[in-house]
């Protein structure tokens, strides 16, 4: 029962602040509650509808947009956090437009029931079919209903080791005697 009233406030909240936020230069991605019902955190992530990286003034900026809002209406029956982020490398995907964006990524998710013997998964994201995520698990290819789904993000994919981003291949030349 808990999970569904802090699953709803963090509805709630999405409804009240994508007005706000986009009069302040921002789009709501997300909102989300994590913490329990006794110390909820209410965490609010934002970004810029160019694309470009979201700072720390963007979330001070954010943050100063939603308080007062946020203190007229009564998410939680007592005292709570807010925090204002970007999404980050590890982007939260919650919606199927979230997740139409990350085709061909690989992500990690955890059900909130075992599916195929499972709760955790870290595939790559082949599709997306109405509320169905379509992934590949070891080389099958399995769908797994959106609803489903507790929590996701993109997982961020280092470049390999060793290799360059670019520039110009050099060859040193040894000091010393010449040849003739």
């Amino acid at each position: 029962m808990e999970r569904i009233a802090l699953a709803s406030a963090a509805d709630r909240a999405e409804e009240i602040l994508a007005e706000p936020l986009a009069a302040a230069g921002y789009s709501l991605l997300l909102c989300e509650v994590t913490g329990g019902s006794q110390r909820p955190v209410l965490r609010v992530y934002i970004e810029k509808p160019d694309g470009s990286n979201v700072d720390i003034g963007d979330c001070v900026a954010a943050n100063d947009a939603i308080t007062d809002l946020l203190d007229t209406v009564e998410l939680f029956p007592g005292n709570y956090t807010l925090e204002v982020s970007s999404p980050g490398l590890a982007r939260p995907l919650k919606r199927v437009e979230h997740y139409a964006a990350a085709i061909g990524k690989l992500i990690k998710f955890r059900t909130w029931e075992p599916i195929e013997g499972r709760r955790n998964w870290k595939v790559t994201l082949l599709g997306v079919e109405h509320d169905l995520l379509v992934v590949d698990w070891d080389g099958r290819e399995v769908r797994v209903p959106i609803p489903a789904v507790e929590i996701a993000n993109l997982v961020d994919v280092p470049p390999p080791k060793g290799k360059k981003k670019g520039g110009s291949r050099r060859t040193k030349k040894k000091k010393g005697k010449k040849r003739k």
